[in-house]
Formats: structure tokens, sequence, C-alpha cells
């Protein structure tokens, strides 16, 4: 006869998840970085939705962003060579739908969005679902993940899907070569391409590293690439 055994309720520890992906030192808040302002790219997708990708720059003193400045911004973006062999990677029924900017250097500045007509891919098949994405990796001189960032572009056509369910070479290299030229859109708008690290309270790591408090800070951009050929997900852009 097997023989059961009865635990107490009261000897067991509760278990508590834990996001592994979250900051624990995350302050909460709007964002403020010194001398910094928001750049957003804003996507336009087949049924509707939207896409952003979150970039930010950084001036000499207290930002002043202006109509002007996005709308500059927006048509560098959306001209010249590196734009037209990437929008040939973009589904027709996407579109990189306008700029927007806000100035972070304090809290609660107001939003200032490029005006002019959204610019759509020129690809030759239909979308991909909006939940596909593709890495941008921006790299800086230095190393460790607050120095480093990601953007996921929206949008591609299906044609971009390579055997094995990769992405196409050409893809990646189309995206790379536009994303590069990010550096030099935002420096002739006086701005350097940064990644914008907020403030962070001092805590202790899982492995019991002592992790000191950061006050909110920037580091120049050096470099963006696709770095690998797997799509990637943002699955809040999804149908649901």
């Amino acid at each position: 006869m097997s023989r059961s055994r009865v635990i107490r309720l009261e000897n067991i520890q509760q278990f508590q998840a834990i996001q592994v992906l979250s900051d624990p030192g995350a302050v909460g808040g709007p964002v403020v970085i010194p001398n910094c302002m928001q750049v957003v790219i804003n996507w336009s997708l087949a049924d509707g939705k939207t896409g952003h990708n979150v970039l930010y720059g950084r001036s000499a003193g207290v930002p002043a962003p202006t109509q002007a400045m996005a709308d500059a911004i927006k048509t560098a973006l959306t001209t010249g060579a590196a734009w037209t062999a990437f929008a040939a990677t973009i589904a027709p029924a996407n579109s990189l739908a306008s700029v927007s900017l806000r100035s972070v250097h304090t809290a609660f500045q107001p939003i200032i969005t490029s005006a002019g007509a959204a610019s759509p891919g020129t690809g030759t098949t239909s979308s991909l679902p909006n939940e596909v994405a593709l890495a941008v990796t921006l790299r800086t001189g230095l190393t460790g993940p607050q120095n480093r960032g990601r953007i996921f572009i929206p949008g591609y056509a299906n044609v971009n899907v390579d055997s094995g369910n990769v992405v196409l070479p050409a893809c990646m290299t189309a995206t790379t070569t536009w994303a590069q030229g990010f550096i030099a859109i935002f420096s002739g708008q006086s701005l350097t391409l940064v990644i914008g690290q907020r403030e962070r309270a001092a805590y202790t790591g899982i492995t019991g590293t002592q992790h000191p408090a950061r006050a909110a800070a920037s580091v120049p951009v050096t470099q963006l690439l696709v770095r690998d050929n797997h799509w990637d997900s943002q699955r809040r852009r999804g149908l649901r």
C-alpha cells in the first residue's frame, strides 16, 4: 500500500514571480534626461495600427524642438539612395508616417510632429504580420547593457523572408545602411544621436552584485547595424 504524506501549508514558502527583463533600479515617472529630446519615428501599418521607434538626440544646451526640425528629420529619413533601397523592403501598405519630437530636459514638454505626407514602402508584395520586425542594434564606445540599445523596424514585405525563414541578406544590408544614416541626420540638426539613460536607483542583483545609483545621462551612438538574420517580434503590434 502506498503511503501519502501531508505537508502543512504554512510551512511552504511562497514563490514570487519576477520580470527578468525589467530594470530593478528603474525610477518611475516621466523620462527626464539632461539636454536631450526624444525623436520618435512613427510607422503606419496596413491594418491602421501604429509602430514607434524611440531615439534620443542630445543638444549642446536645452533642446528646443520645432516644427521645422521635425519636418527636416522626416525628409532626411525618407529621401536619398539609402531610403530608396530600404523602402523597397517595406510593403506598400505600410509607411513611415511622421517624426515626433519632445524635449525631455524637463518633464511634460509638448510633442511636435512633422506635417508632411506619409512615405509608403515601395515593396512589391504583401506585408509580414504587424508583430514581425527586424532589430537594429545601437552601439556606443562603451560596453554593458546600459550603453547599447535596439529599435524594432516594422512593415517588411514578405519577399524578404529567405529560405529557412531568415532575413534576406539584401534586406539586412539595406536596413543597416539606412539606419546608419541616423547619426548624420541628427548631426544636421545639431543633435548627437545617443542612448538615453534614465535615472536609476541603487539595487542588489539576483547574484548579489551591488549596482550603484545612476543619474540620468546619455552616451553617443557610434554604430547602428542589423546583427543577425533572425526575425524579431513586438507582440504589442500584433492583431490582438
